[in-house]
Formats: structure tokens, sequence, C-alpha cells
């Protein structure tokens, strides 16, 4: 059986950050929905970044460019990869 998703995904495959406990990532954004986002980190986060844990990304590799800074929590990790929840509809900080 295959996973339900709520919303459809959008393969991206462009430079974003990833915020988490005061530290930057560099990641590459893998696709995108309205409820979230699967990134592929440059680095492994392994034994910092946990499931549930709190974070915001931000959708450009360049923060004054971005569209907005999206608070999410840590769906998945299958590092490199991670998946994102987006906390809140739209953007912003």
């Amino acid at each position: 059986m295959g996973e339900k998703r709520n919303s459809h995904r959008v393969g991206c495959f462009t430079k974003c950050s990833l915020y988490h406990d005061g530290a930057t990532y560099g990641c590459i954004l893998e696709n995108l929905s309205f409820s979230g986002a699967l990134i592929k980190m440059s680095r492994s986060l392994l034994g910092r970044l946990h499931e549930g844990d709190r974070c915001s990304l931000v959708l450009c590799g360049d923060p004054v460019m971005s569209p907005g800074e999206y608070n999410s929590t840590v769906a998945r990790l299958n590092f490199p990869r991670v998946g994102l929840h987006f906390l809140e509809r739209g953007g912003g900080a």
C-alpha cells in the first residue's frame, strides 16, 4: 500500500537553508508541497537533528531573496534526506 499524501509534491532541486538550534545548514530542496518539504543535507546532522525538532527553512540560498521563512518540524529522517512538516501555511517567521 502506497503513502497517502494531503497535497501534491513539486520537484525543485534548488539551494535552501535549514535553521536549527542556532545554526544554519546548507541543503538542497528536493521537493515541496503545501504542507512540507523534502530536503537533502550536504552534511550529516546525526545526533543533532531528531524527529519532532523545530526548525525553519528558507527556500533560497540567499535569505534576502527568499519569499519567507517556513517554521517547521522534522517529520522524517533518512540521512541525507530530511522530511519537514510546515507549522504554518504560506511562510513567514
